[in-house]
């Protein structure tokens, strides 16, 4: 069963304690005088039940505003079958009536309190009519006049509390359509920024930056250009989504922090906001690479099929040094990336790779050598680097 309403809840046990209350009053002439009525005594029983009752009916049949409101129209019925139960006691009945003009404007609004006391004054009328016994307590006009001072007095409160009560009603309102609009907005930048990163941004609120130990990866494919030249303009994005969206979920499923998108390349790194040391983080870089140079392939093989332009293949360089990280840019817009000269190594033996192939530097293939099948080391001479390169080209795992 779905949670009650708030309206619903909210009348609920002042509720079950007016009727106990109006249920003691009520018995309180039998304590002094002859025993009650089997009749009388039902309906003090009924008044305990029907707190719980009309709760459990109005969540499962009306669950919200009207329906809390439509359940006092029943209680306006009790309440004059208790002033008649009472013999018409004036501060008995009085004290009813001001009950539910306080509940009936709380969770309500005027022209339901007036159809509450209409109810009311009908019951009594016709109780009334039908007994036709004189009214307890109403020779003295200071009596009515205590009296309906009461009840004046307790519809002016029960006002103000519906006037507060409406306003927090609205800005609840508002509060949850702001909150939804947030949340949706959320999930839409999710998808803008990497999972470990929107993490790492929802449970900090710094902005400066650290140095620490990654193994950055770059990917880009070799022939996009002829590609794009071949293909319409709609087919290349429609493919370079997929290759992209390939290239992400296997970074995501080796841990991998996707830094971003640069047309047809990807840049990947391990080692934060979380690391698992510099060993380990270095062979999920490697066997990443490996995964995604395989998925392009599996991507080439689907796109031959369907007899689509697929002649494209992959370079994927990787180097293991101190960056820089964390959060770059203007006091407008920032991104969270890592810098430094390990990153530009990194993008160097990218662009050295050979077609389909994988380069590690000497630093990363020291990390993973008990895992990682290498060829023959070569010496590289890479643009913006001063000093030699020494990097292997991967052949596998061992054991794979």
């Amino acid at each position: 069963m779905q949670q009650p309403h708030y309206l619903v809840n909210a009348i609920y046990l002042p509720r079950v304690i007016a009727y106990l209350l109006a249920a003691l009053v009520t018995a309180s002439d039998f304590l002094v005088g002859s025993p009650p009525s089997v009749l009388l005594v039902g309906f003090l029983l009924w008044l305990l039940v029907y707190p719980h009752l009309a709760f459990w009916l109005t969540r499962l049949l009306a669950n919200s505003a009207t329906g809390a409101r439509r359940s006092m129209h029943t209680d306006a019925l009790l309440v004059g079958l208790l002033v008649i139960a009472n013999q018409y006691h004036l501060f008995a009945a009085t004290s009813f009536v001001a009950a539910l003009l306080m509940s009936s404007l709380l969770i309500g609004v005027l022209s339901s309190m007036l159809l509450n006391v209409a109810l009311v004054a009908l019951v009594v009328g016709c109780g009334y009519a039908w007994e036709g016994s004189a009214p307890q307590a109403m020779a003295e006009p200071k009596a009515w006049l205590s009296g309906m001072s009461v009840v004046i007095y307790s519809a002016m409160v029960a006002g103000l509390g519906f006037r507060v009560s409406r306003h927090l009603g609205l800005g609840r309102k508002h509060l949850v359509a702001r909150q939804y609009q947030v949340e949706g907005l959320s999930r839409r930048l999710q998808r803008y920024i990497s999972p470990q990163v929107y993490q790492h941004l929802a449970s900090s609120d710094q902005e400066d930056t650290q140095r620490c130990c990654l193994s950055v990866c770059f990917a880009d494919i070799e022939g996009f250009t002829r590609m794009m030249d071949s293909l319409a303009e709609d087919l290349v994005a429609q493919l370079l989504n997929e290759y992209l969206n390939a290239m992400a979920c296997i970074a995501l499923r080796f841990g991998g922090t996707v830094d971003k998108f640069m047309g047809d390349g990807v840049m990947v790194f391990f080692g934060n906001p979380t690391s698992r040391g510099a060993a380990a983080d270095a062979l999920a870089c490697v066997s990443m690479a490996l995964a995604m140079r395989q998925g392009l392939g599996a991507l080439r093989d689907g796109w031959a099929t369907a007899g689509i332009y697929s002649d494209i293949h992959i370079r994927i360089g990787i180097h293991t040094g101190d960056c820089a990280v964390g959060h770059f840019g203007s006091a407008q817009r920032l991104d969270y990336t890592a810098v430094g000269s390990t990153v530009n190594i990194a993008s160097r033996l990218e662009g050295c790779a050979a077609r389909d192939g994988l380069l590690i530097s000497a630093a990363t293939q020291a990390l993973v050598v008990a895992e990682v099948r290498c060829g023959p080391p070569l010496t590289l001479r890479l643009k913006g680097i001063r000093r030699a390169v020494k990097a292997y080209p991967v052949l596998g795992l061992y054991g794979h």
